[in-house]
């Protein structure tokens, strides 16, 4: 491995962690942030793709960490999912735009956190297929997606004993609403 590749690799680790762990707090965020971090690290064509497969890792850990309390099968959010797919794919990250449905639902703190999560895998799967029929999923963007998918993972965690529990799934903790 090169010093250039290592440093690259070092940056994009970071940023995917610390926005991850933005998003394991906030519920978005993280998505638009690292399309500007991925554009000047690996350019336009590599961060789109990637910008899916990353998030693919995020949202898996953020939903794991908040199973208990998410409703990933509510038949309300379907068309918010499909407006969401369909945005995402012309904008590049919808968080901003779909937390309002989601919060006016009533979800709280890890409801709010697992069910975004939830909602958006089906996103990231239907893109990486996408690219991958498009010739976007090289294997440069393949490598790069790998080496950096598990870098999200710690982030709920290390949110939920940060936040006072804000961003947990386990049963017994607050449900505040999110603010």
């Amino acid at each position: 491995m090169t010093a250039d590749l290592a440093l690259t690799l070092l940056l994009a680790s970071t940023a995917v962690f610390g926005l991850a762990l933005l998003s394991a707090v906030a519920g978005f965020g993280g998505g638009v942030l690292l399309l500007s971090v991925f554009t000047v690290l690996f350019g336009l064509r590599f961060a789109v793709p990637m910008l899916t497969l990353t998030p693919l890792s995020s949202n898996g850990s953020r939903l794991w960490l908040n199973r208990y309390r998410s409703k990933p099968s509510d038949r309300a959010f379907a068309g918010v999912g499909a407006a969401s797919g369909r945005g995402s794919a012309l904008l590049g990250s919808v968080g901003p735009l779909t937390a309002p449905f989601f919060l006016a639902y009533g979800l709280t703190r890890a409801a709010y956190i697992g069910t975004e999560a939830a909602a958006a895998l089906p996103m990231h799967l239907t893109e990486i297929a996408a690219y991958g029929v498009g010739g976007l999923l090289t294997t440069g963007v393949l490598f790069y997606g790998v080496a950096l998918s598990p870098r999200p993972w710690p982030a709920p965690g290390w949110a939920r004993r940060s936040s006072g529990g804000s961003a947990t799934g386990c049963p017994s903790c607050s449900s505040k609403p999110v603010s």
